[in-house]
């Protein structure tokens, strides 16, 4: 059986639009549906949220669900017409082939007719103003100069015949785009035509805000609304891209939207405990027995993600990828071979929060202390002690396994930061009668970290010579050379059964 180490795109039943939301997305739709229902339109609103935050999943269970509602809707995806030059194109025609279910009712001269005006439009469409150089012809004869003239003079009557051509076009299209939204809302009352667009966040940053004019100057008329998916500080800077740094962005932006809908914020540890179902890590371990040491079940797994990650930046995309790159892992491994559950969760968490320390700590260019410290900046307080002590103690071995590959471990060879560990709960355990202070805290800190390594040592490490922490780091990476040796031998089983 495949495995998909990109996250798949969330189905959208037909009956009950919001049956996989993982997001608690539907109140949010709800209140979008019944402040649709009082617009008449024109109107551009703005679903704003962070890139990976589920925008594009949320518009497609908010357009079904407004179907379901009885609402006219046609779905645009910017992304996927990008590749052409003129989004009046693209949506014109979008905007005709998604109405299809109307064309043989009584609709369908209307929307014939918009399909005649927008080709009409785009016939008699010619490319912006000409901009002369002067370099290079500043010197030219007073001939030259009066020939270049005349020319200039001619192309300029035909550039101002071409574009009262194209401006009556366009008023024409307006026309039959205003009377085939009125039928649609005669038909419905209150339901305006929705055009919803969406992964405008992937758009080359010029198709985007060309994309954005035409919606808001070519397509805006009654009974028309417009629902832009949009990360509103990336857009501004696509803007800022196309037309300068110093230009006004946020203002630009002020005159575009005319309603500004925030995406609310997602609850991080549902989402967490659901991708993992999704990707099947929960039956990974239930498929696995005889592994008691801490942290091989699937709610040590989820604790230490949705601990390492609810506190973070990540994109909710992010982490979605992060967790089937680790169903990767899992997948990967045998069920008569050793688990490799927790360097592997540690290793991926790494990774995905930061990548370059992430190789270099791999590469041996940064210390266990490097890493401990990175781990314990990163909203610490939310983290539980247990779990923070646990991660050390995997970092510091981890470490060892890195600067040692084939050998046992030999912890009279221990890190430095091992070493200051010991020293210091040695020299409590030497000063029994001293007063409690704030160090206190510190010297539990050790006295668990030094437990817990001992346990490893003990327990996990007893008939194997490392932690698998690198094993684990190789198979995400897709490095192992035992992914083929195991490959070869599940197709011997195979032609053997």
């Amino acid at each position: 059986m495949g495995f998909r180490i990109q996250p798949t795109d969330v189905e959208v039943p037909t009956e009950n639009p919001f049956a996989h939301d993982r997001l608690q997305r539907e109140e949010p739709a709800e209140i979008l549906t019944q402040m649709l229902r009082a617009i008449e339109g024109p109107c551009v609103l703005a679903v704003d949220a962070p890139w990976g935050a589920g925008k594009t999943t949320f518009l497609n269970m908010l357009a079904q669900h407004l179907r379901n509602r009885e609402f006219p809707v046609v779905e645009f995806n910017a992304w996927k017409t990008d590749f052409t030059d003129d989004p009046f194109l693209a949506l014109s025609q979008e905007l005709t082939d998604g109405l299809r279910e109307f064309r043989d009712g009584a609709l369908g001269d209307e929307i014939a007719k918009v399909k005649g005006a927008a080709g009409e439009v785009l016939r008699r469409a010619v490319p912006g103003v000409i901009r002369v150089a002067t370099a290079g012809i500043l010197d030219v004869s007073p001939m030259m100069e009066g020939e270049i003239g005349k020319a200039l003079a001619s192309y300029a009557q035909q550039r101002l015949s071409a574009y009262l051509d194209t401006r009556s076009s366009l008023e024409k299209f307006g026309t039959s785009l205003t009377e085939l939204a009125t039928e649609l809302t005669s038909v419905n009352p209150g339901r305006p035509l929705i055009v919803v667009i969406g992964e405008m966040d992937r758009c080359r940053p010029s198709y985007a805000v060309e994309l954005l004019e035409t919606a808001k100057h070519l397509f805006s008329v009654n009974h028309v609304v417009f629902v832009l998916a949009v990360n509103r500080s990336e857009l501004a800077h696509s803007i800022r891209v196309v037309y300068g740094s110093g230009f006004d962005a946020e203002g630009y932006l002020r005159r575009f939207f005319d309603i500004d809908f925030r995406l609310p914020d997602s609850d991080r540890r549902q989402f967490i405990d659901e991708t993992l179902k999704t990707v099947g890590i929960e039956n990974f371990f239930g498929a696995r027995s005889g592994e008691d040491t801490w942290g091989y079940d699937y709610e040590s797994t989820r604790d230490w993600l949705t601990e390492l990650f609810v506190g973070s930046d990540l994109s909710l995309r992010r982490i979605a990828q992060a967790i089937h790159r680790l169903g990767l892992v899992f997948a990967s491994l045998r069920r008569d071979r050793r688990s490799l559950a927790l360097p592997a969760t540690v290793a991926l968490a790494l990774r995905t929060l930061d990548r370059y320390l992430y190789e270099r700590f791999t590469r041996r260019k940064a210390e266990d202390r490097e890493v401990v410290e990175f781990f314990r900046s990163r909203s610490a307080e939310r983290k539980t002690t247990h779990i923070r002590n646990c991660l050390e103690a995997i970092i510091i071995v981890a470490a060892k396994e890195i600067r040692n590959p084939d050998r046992k471990y030999e912890w009279s060879e221990s890190s430095e930061l091992l070493a200051n560990y010991r020293k210091a709960v040695s020299a409590a355990d030497r000063d029994k009668s001293r007063d409690k202070s704030p160090s206190d805290a510190g010297i539990e800190r050790a006295r668990e970290v030094v437990r817990l390594i001992d346990d490893l040592q003990r327990r996990e490490l007893s008939g194997h010579s490392t932690l698998g922490f690198m094993e684990a780091v190789r198979r995400m990476e897709l490095l192992s050379p035992s992914l083929i040796d195991e490959d070869t031998e599940r197709s011997d089983n195979d032609r053997t059964d």
